[in-house]
């Protein structure tokens, strides 16, 4: 068996590698934060929220099946630890109403690595009004429109990493983009 760059890495923290471990934390830091942000809008839980990520994989890294993708693996966790902070938390993030956050503001958190460039500046404005109205739609299709779209993760990957069903995954998906696009004409920034 072939192993990739992350179950490379992964090997040599399980033989005590520590900075392997680094390494994977550098590599998928911004992602996770990123994500995990994206779903509960508060800075300081994304922070906690992150870091207790990290050291949950640390924990967990020995029961890791090589069989499959870690991004996968590592994701799933991710997703199960914002669903019971969620959960615990009874936090309301399913409003249409809630403008509580922009994507200005994640941008501007001093935790979260800017993108630098012209390029990106060309872009600002367009994507803060989709990442607005991405964070308004319900959280059930909210949740999946980040892992497809932000995280990259394929259909297949998204459907193990929340438990749903390919066929729910799709549909939800596709869901999400109707109400987007609502949104989206409703604001007339489509022709």
């Amino acid at each position: 068996m072939t192993l990739d760059e992350d179950q490379v890495l992964i090997k040599k923290i399980l033989e005590g590698n520590r900075s392997s471990f680094e390494e994977l934390m550098k590599k998928y830091n911004r992602k996770i934060f990123g994500f995990i942000y994206r779903m509960v809008r508060n800075d300081q839980v994304a922070v906690e929220l992150t870091q207790d990520f990290f050291i949950k994989i640390y924990k967990v890294l020995h029961k890791y099946d090589f069989e499959y993708k870690f991004t996968t693996w590592a994701y799933r966790i991710c997703y199960n630890m914002i669903i019971d902070h969620i959960r615990k938390n009874h936090a309301q993030v399913d409003s249409l109403d809630d403008d509580c956050v922009s994507q200005r503001q994640m941008l501007e958190s001093e935790n979260y690595v800017k993108e630098d460039g012209f390029e990106f500046v060309a872009r600002a404005e367009v994507n803060e009004y989709v990442w607005k109205s991405v964070d308004r739609i319900p959280l059930r299709y909210r949740e999946l429109i980040l892992l497809r779209y932000l995280q990259g993760l394929k259909y297949e990957e998204i459907a193990e990493v929340t438990n749903l069903p390919v066929g729910t995954v799709k549909n939800r998906i596709f869901k999400a983009k109707e109400i987007l696009k609502t949104e989206i004409e409703k604001h007339g920034m489509l022709g």
